[in-house]
């Protein structure tokens, strides 16, 4: 998320002011979203927890992919709508 809100922050920002969206809901929303697409399968964190856990992708995939992907892709979700009816 860093480098790519240091490249179109600014791009970014102007489009959601010229929407009506907040600035802070914005950074939100792109905070929660990019945690949960780049988690599987080889992110280093879930490599190192199933390597020290004795686990596989096999036998640990779908836990995984609940915790790492669905649930902050629900949760972006849930942002989003809580933040066009202006709530957050």
């Amino acid at each position: 998320m860093g480098i790519a809100l240091e490249a179109l922050g600014a791009k970014y920002l102007a489009v959601a002011q010229a929407t009506g969206i907040s600035p802070a809901a914005f950074h939100r929303v792109a905070s929660i979203a990019s945690g949960g697409l780049d988690s599987l399968p080889h992110n280093g964190a879930i490599i190192t927890v199933l390597s020290i856990c004795g686990m596989t992708h096999k036998d640990s995939y779908r836990e995984m992919f609940v915790t790492t992907v669905l649930i902050p892709v629900i949760a972006t979700a849930v942002c989003i709508i809580l933040g066009t009816i202006g709530i957050v």
